[in-house]
């Protein structure tokens, strides 16, 4: 049996054991129900308005609602007030009951919400009643001093146990530093509620039913209050953290640093169990990232990825208890997790972002820091969206759009970078031109010419490392930087591209060309500039390989007198 099922049979036997009990003590004591009906459903229908509306911290929903069952039990006694209490549990937990979720939630919560309404009322009532408190018309606040506190004090000492309720029927792992914000809130909670059912009553002694009317507005407006007060707060907080996310996105940098830099900033604030990000970059590029270390995930090793085929038309997918969730999450997250938040893709033009957060603790995560999160994942899709674009442009500025090698602005950039940095001397360069291109293009056209440079590009490639550049430096020519290459080496890698080119033969449209080449060679053993290194191939090029019959390879040192 799975531990979620585990818990919902747990939950239902205390409620009916529950139940069970106090049938016993309704029939040993003779408890009847003194509330007319009109009252009885007015008391649940003003209750009722309170419980559509809660006031909500992390996953939790103080509903203000005990207040209209302490009026009751004041008034009616305790069997009414529980009927009260019962019936408004059952229509709190109903209101969601139209979504899978809230069906979940009602399955395993009710239970739960119920048994702890009936430990709120029934011993502080019964206590109440054994120390000689009176209700209705005989109730007064001077001659119930004693019952009151005691019921007060063993209310609180329900309070105070609930989470060790909860742990135990639904599994619920609240942290003690968030555990105490709640109950303090609890208390103002508490409070407010026992001043109502005490001012209700002795208002209506006075003035009938239309005094709790009015009493109800005034604990509706103290909700109010409370919720827009927990409401302000929790929003800047999470207002200046999703701030200081979007900052992160639109600094500039490329896309890589982007994402680094915001997965840094977010976990700086969230501190998730299991967390990832999920960047798809269409075409079927899609890139997971770990939120803990920034590192690359595999696709087969990211928990819950799943859940992307359970989110539908929500933006934002919320599970604040394990209860709550989808059936088919059990097998793919471990056994401790409960919270849970997914944002779902935001599409740009080419990019979807997604965000997983997974937690052990209950209720880590609200609807509304979803949302926050959710337009931060926007800002985010787009600055990664400009990056690209950005680099895009910036890499179409430097590419040769024929040979969609480097084109003479990268060659300038990249080279002037290098050939400043000491460490990479000796330094080499050739000058690569191809024999009688000009009857390439005359014979076959300009499209066969077009043809050959790009493949004699591959062929370069192919016959260079990757630490070296390969350039087109215009027509027919070509550039290769070398760096740590002293002049023999450079020599080898002459006479390599040159016999890769006669080896390999450009096929086109039926016809098979045999390409050979001229190369120059000039090596600097110090720091230098690159616009002298690369003339000076240039030279050796044109008097040592061109100038003596070409498809042969020449070095600037040997052929330096003449060349000057």
């Amino acid at each position: 049996m799975r531990r979620f099922q585990q818990y919902l049979l747990r939950s239902w036997v205390v409620f009916f054991i529950v139940v069970i009990v106090l049938d016993v003590i309704a029939r040993a004591d003779g408890y009847s129900l003194s509330i007319d009906y009109f009252t009885f459903f007015l008391v649940v229908a003003l209750s009722t308005i309170f419980v559509v509306d809660p006031v909500r911290r992390r996953h939790m929903s103080f509903t203000f609602h005990f207040g209209f069952v302490l009026y009751t039990f004041l008034t009616y006694g305790l069997l009414s007030a529980i009927c009260v209490g019962q019936l408004t549990m059952l229509i709190y937990q109903l209101r969601s009951f139209h979504t899978a979720i809230g069906r979940r939630r009602m399955l395993h919560n009710y239970p739960f919400n119920v048994t702890l309404e009936l430990l709120l009322i029934l011993p502080a009532g019964l206590a109440y009643n054994a120390l000689g408190g009176t209700h209705g018309p005989d109730f007064s606040l001077i001659g119930n001093i004693v019952p009151l506190v005691t019921m007060v004090v063993i209310m609180w000492v329900v309070l105070l146990f609930q989470y060790t309720l909860s742990n135990f029927l639904l599994g619920e792992n609240i942290p003690s530093s968030v555990m105490i914000p709640l109950l303090r809130f609890e208390a103002v909670v508490i409070t407010a509620e026992l001043l109502f059912g005490v001012f209700s009553t002795l208002m209506a002694q006075n003035n009938g039913i239309s005094a709790l009317v009015m009493t109800a507005f005034a604990l509706f407006i103290i909700k109010r209050a409370l919720g827009s007060s927990v409401h302000a707060s929790d929003r800047i907080e999470h207002w200046e953290q999703i701030e200081r996310l979007k900052e992160a996105a639109w600094q500039d940098g490329d896309s890589q640093f982007i994402i680094e830099r915001y997965l840094k900033q977010l976990n700086q604030f969230v501190k998730p169990d299991i967390a990832w990000i999920k960047f798809d970059f269409g075409e079927g590029k899609t890139v997971y990232y770990s939120l803990k270390d920034g590192r690359k995930l595999k696709a087969d090793h990211v928990e819950g990825i799943i859940i992307e085929e359970l989110i539908e038309k929500e933006e934002v997918l919320l599970y604040g208890m394990q209860q709550e969730w989808d059936i088919r999450l059990y097998d793919c997250l471990p056994e401790e997790t409960q919270s849970i938040l997914f944002i779902k893709p935001e599409a740009t033009e080419t990019i979807n972002c997604s965000l997983f957060l997974a937690s052990e603790a209950s209720g880590e995560f609200t609807t509304d820091f979803g949302y926050e999160l959710y337009r931060a994942l926007r800002v985010l899709s787009w600055a990664v969206e400009r990056a690209q674009e950005r680099q895009h442009l910036l890499t179409d500025s430097r590419t040769d759009a024929m040979t969609k090698l480097p084109n003479y602005r990268a060659l300038q950039e990249w080279g002037d970078r290098r050939i400043k940095q000491k460490d990479l001397y000796p330094f080499s360069a050739l000058m690569i031109d191809l024999d009688h291109f000009k009857q390439i293009n005359d014979t076959h056209g300009h499209e066969i010419g077009d043809v050959v440079l790009f493949e004699v590009a591959k062929l370069l490639m192919q016959a260079t490392r990757i630490t070296d550049l390969v350039a087109r430096y215009g027509g027919e020519e070509f550039v290769v930087l070398l760096p740590n290459t002293d002049i023999e080496s450079a020599r080898i890698v002459a006479e390599r591209i040159r016999e890769t080119l006669h080896a390999n033969p450009i096929e086109v449209s039926g016809h098979s060309l045999e390409i050979t080449a001229s190369i120059g060679i000039d090596t600097l053993k110090e720091l230098g500039d690159l616009a002298s290194l690369i003339r000076n191939a240039d030279r050796a090029m044109y008097v040592g390989a061109k100038f003596q019959g070409r498809d042969r390879v020449a070095s600037y040192q040997e052929w330096k007198e003449k060349v000057i």
